[in-house]
């Protein structure tokens, strides 16, 4: 647990897996730092990182790195989480950089609203938005209602932007998987605070910008697609036509 703040707000973890991101980890740090009221603490999973991201990251105050030597999202994820001594544990990607509001409104949303266990936000597309522009907030906004519609699983909490009471996390663990070939690990995650019973909403305004479009490729597409199946077929959940069982994949159990 880290010291209880003197304003009554929540303290913030933010968690953020990392593998071989030196390209992008300075700006994700510098974005963090230069918000009026920085986070706690930043927990920097390194997942095997055989280049500078764990040096780059260590020059900037109050990042914590723990050790995850499993590869893959979904250890890392969990590890983080765990590692994390906030109120609230925000989760951001590697290269996702917050607005400078973004823990303005986390702190606001869970302390003005008690009934709130998890919040996701919205994306603007790093790649096209030069500077501290957030352009192209549309096309999130349509994959997310895609997505959602698709999966039949509704507030996601994506990872590039998305934050939880430490609490209910430590209620829904129990639920969530391991393995990156069969799970979705915010799906995953999603599904396991809803199972338990927790409050999640969408706020549009808690942005941050992410590269979206690395995700789209063909193959991640693909293993995307295949793992929301996975996923949403293990808790038993949302759209019954997207469900995959393991047994006809060839994936392992």
């Amino acid at each position: 647990m880290l010291s209880p703040r003197t304003d009554d707000l929540p303290t913030v973890s933010v968690v953020i897996p990392a593998l071989d991101e030196e390209r992008t980890i300075t700006r994700c740090l510098h974005a963090l730092s230069r918000t009026p009221d920085p986070p706690e603490e930043v927990v920097i999973v390194d997942n095997g990182c055989s280049d500078r991201t764990v040096h780059l990251a260590r020059t900037f105050d109050r990042v914590r790195i723990v050790q995850e030597p499993r590869r893959g999202i979904t250890f890392a994820r969990s590890t983080g989480f765990d590692a994390a001594r906030g109120d609230v544990v925000a989760r951001i990607d590697a290269d996702s950089e917050v607005a400078s509001d973004w823990l303005h409104r986390i702190r606001g949303r869970f302390a003005r609203e008690p009934d709130l266990d998890a919040i996701g936000g919205d994306a603007a597309i790093s790649e096209l938005s030069p500077g501290d522009r957030l352009w192209f907030r549309w096309w999130y906004r349509g994959f997310r209602a895609w997505h959602q519609r698709s999966i039949g699983v509704q507030p996601m909490l994506y990872g590039f932007n998305c934050a939880f009471r430490r609490t209910a996390w430590e209620s829904a663990r129990h639920l969530t998987g391991t393995d990156d070939l069969r799970v979705t690990d915010d799906l995953d995650v999603t599904i396991a605070l809803l199972r338990t019973g927790h409050t999640l909403r969408h706020d549009p305004a808690l942005i941050v910008k992410a590269r979206l479009f690395r995700s789209i490729q063909r193959e991640k597409l693909r293993q995307y697609y295949l793992s929301d199946g996975l996923t949403l077929a293990r808790h038993g959940v949302g759209n019954p036509q997207r469900w995959v069982s393991p047994l006809t994949t060839g994936s392992r159990t």
